[in-house]
């Protein structure tokens, strides 16, 4: 099992890719909200150092500047 990892200022938005490009994935953790980009950066490459298995999600969007970022993890199973 892998998990999907990222960051986003828009979660429902990436909720919903995902759960298109992978059918029937849920969301495993939502973390933040925190200040900025940075922030929400550290506490990714934090839990990518802790294990093997996070895939990172990239998600192209425009930063909105005063809106909060979140970070997101979610498991894939092998045949997604």
């Amino acid at each position: 099992m892998k998990i999907l990892i990222g960051i986003t200022q828009d979660v429902d938005a990436v909720r919903k890719s995902l759960a298109a490009q992978y059918k029937g994935l849920g969301l495993a953790t939502e973390s933040g909200p925190f200040k900025t980009r940075d922030e929400a950066m550290n506490w990714q490459n934090f839990m990518m150092d802790r294990r093997d298995n996070y895939e990172e999600i990239k998600v192209p969007e425009t930063p909105v500047a005063d809106a909060y970022w979140f970070g997101l993890t979610v498991e894939r199973s092998a045949d997604n």
